[in-house]
C-alpha cells in the first residue's frame, strides 16, 4: 500500500484539528472546571503535554507499518494474533459506555431548543436514540467536507465568544487561573486530566497521516505540534469563559455549558439557535459512531467472533441486525446512566481507561518495531501513558479487565482448536 504524499503543513494542522475538535468541545471544558475549577487551565496544559510523545508515535508506526486496523495491528506484529483479537474485543467494549455520553450530550441541547426541564433529558435521550439507529440503518455517512464545516462553526463560536466576553463590561478575573501548590490542589488537577484525556480520544488517526506528507521530517513535526496547540488554546478560551460567567455545574448545566454561554454573550434567541446547530452536529456525529460500531460487530460475527446472526447485511448493505444490537447497548447504558443515577464523567473515565490501555499497548510495542533512533521516544510515550494511568486510577479497572476476559476467551478458543485437532490427527 502506498500514500500518495500530498499534505504539507497547514493541510495537516488543519486534519489535526478536526481530529480533536467536536462534541468533546460541549463538554469537557465545564467538566473540567467542575472537577478541578481555576486549576482547570493547568489541567489542560498538562494532558497536552502527555499527549504529544504518543501522537508522534501513532505516526511514526502508520508511516513503516501502514494498516486500517491501526492499534490492533502494531499490537499484533509484537504480542502475537491473540493479543490483537484481544485489544479488537476491547475497542467492542467500548460501546458499553462510549455513546451514552454522546447521546445525553446531544439530548440536553434539544432540551435547550424545545426549553424543556433538565428532568426530560432522558426522554429525548430516548428519542434521540432512536433518530441516531434509523440514521445508522439508512448508512449515511458524514462526508470530509461536512466534518470541515462542523470544526469551522466551533472554532468560529469560540473565536466569537471570547471577543464578545472582551466587550462586556465585567473584565477577566485573575483568581479563574490558580496554581495548584497544595498536593490536594495538586490531586484535583490531575484527576481533571485524566477526563480531559477524552479530548484526545481519535489519537489513533494520526498513524494515517505520517506517510502523507511532502517532506515528513520538516512538516510533520510543524503541522502535529501547531495543531495540538490550537486545539488546546481553542479549550482553554472556553474554559477561561466558563468560569468567568459560572456556566458549569451539574451534568445538564455541563452538557449545555456551550449553549448557556452564548445565552449570557449574544441573548437567548442565538443561545437556542446555536443549541439546534449543537444538536445536530452531535445527532450526526454519533450517528456515524453507532454506525462504527455495528460495523465491527457485524465484522466480528462473520469472523465467527460473534454469533453469525449479527453478520447479516440488508440489500442496501447495511449490518441492521447488528445496529439492533449495538442499539440495545446503548439503551441499557442510558437505562443504568438514569436509575443508577451515574454521573457522565464516570462513563467518560471509562471510556479513556479502555484508549489509554491501547494506547499503552502500542507504545509498549513501539519500542520493538521502530528503529532504535527512535526508541527514546517509544519509550517518553510509554512513560507519557503511565503517567496518565496514574491520574485515572481505578478508571483503568474496566478497560483491564475487560481486555484481561477477552485475552482469556482467545487463550480458551485457541486450546480448544488445538484439541480438536490433536483428536482429528490421531483418529
Amino acid at each position: 500500500m502506498q500514500y500518495q504524499r500530498t499534505l504539507g503543513p497547514f493541510q495537516g494542522m488543519a486534519m489535526t484539528i478536526t481530529t480533536f475538535i467536536g462534541t468533546g468541545l460541549m463538554i469537557l471544558p465545564a467538566i473540567s472546571v467542575s472537577q478541578a475549577g481555576s486549576f482547570a487551565f493547568y489541567a489542560w496544559l498538562i494532558t497536552a503535554l502527555v499527549i504529544i510523545p504518543i501522537a508522534f508515535v501513532f505516526a511514526l508506526l502508520g508511516s513503516k507499518f501502514p494498516s486500517a486496523s491501526g492499534a490492533s495491528h502494531y499490537i499484533g506484529r509484537v504480542l502475537g494474533a491473540k493479543a490483537e483479537r484481544a485489544v479488537g474485543w476491547l475497542f467492542l467494549s467500548i460501546m458499553l459506555v462510549g455513546p451514552a455520553v454522546a447521546i445525553k450530550v446531544a439530548a440536553a441541547y434539544l432540551a435547550i431548543v424545545f426549553e424543556l426541564p433538565a428532568d426530560q433529558v432522558f426522554n429525548l435521550s430516548l428519542i434521540t436514540l432512536i433518530g441516531m439507529l434509523l440514521f445508522s440503518v439508512a448508512g449515511l455517512k458524514n462526508s470530509a467536507n461536512f466534518q470541515t464545516a462542523v470544526v469551522i462553526c466551533l472554532i468560529g463560536t469560540v473565536i466569537a465568544l471570547l471577543y464578545f466576553s472582551f466587550t462586556q463590561d465585567q473584565p477577566f478575573e485573575s483568581s479563574i487561573i490558580s496554581l495548584p501548590m497544595q498536593y490536594s490542589d495538586i490531586e484535583t488537577t490531575l484527576l481533571a486530566a485524566g477526563t480531559i484525556f477524552w479530548c484526545f480520544i481519535g489519537i489513533e488517526v494520526m498513524a494515517h497521516m505520517g506517510a502523507e506528507f511532502k517532506n515528513p521530517s520538516r512538516d510533520f513535526p510543524i503541522a502535529l505540534l501547531g495543531g495540538i496547540s490550537i486545539v488546546v488554546t481553542l479549550y482553554l478560551a472556553t474554559v477561561l469563559m466558563i468560569i468567568q460567567y459560572n456556566v458549569y455545574g451539574d451534568d445538564v448545566t455541563n452538557s449545555q455549558s456551550l449553549a448557556l454561554l452564548v445565552g449570557v454573550l449574544l441573548g437567548d434567541e442565538a443561545r437556542r439557535y446555536f443549541a439546534l446547530g449543537a444538536y445536530l452536529i452531535a445527532f450526526s456525529n454519533v450517528g456515524v459512531y453507532i454506525l462504527g460500531f455495528s460495523r465491527m460487530v457485524q465484522a466480528m460475527a462473520a469472523q465467527r467472533a460473534l454469533p453469525h446472526y449479527f453478520a447479516t447485511l440488508s440489500k442496501y448493505g447495511t449490518p441492521l441486525r447488528a445496529v439492533g444490537f449495538v442499539g440495545v447497548i446503548s439503551l441499557m447504558s442510558l437505562l443504568f446512566a438514569e436509575y443508577a443515577d451515574t454521573p457522565m464523567s464516570w462513563f467518560i473515565e471509562m471510556t479513556n481507561g479502555a484508549f489509554l490501555l491501547i494506547y499503552l499497548l502500542t507504545c509498549i510495542t513501539a519500542i520493538k518495531s521502530l528503529n532504535s533512533s527512535l526508541r527514546w521516544l517509544s519509550v517518553l510515550a510509554t512513560v507519557s501513558c503511565i503517567v496518565m494511568a496514574t491520574f485515572m486510577g481505578k478508571s483503568l479497572l474496566f478497560a483491564c479487565i475487560s481486555f484481561a476476559i477477552a485475552l482469556l476467551w482467545e487463550y480458551m478458543k485457541s486450546q480448544k482448536h488445538h484439541i480438536a485437532h490433536d483428536e482429528i490427527h490421531v483418529q
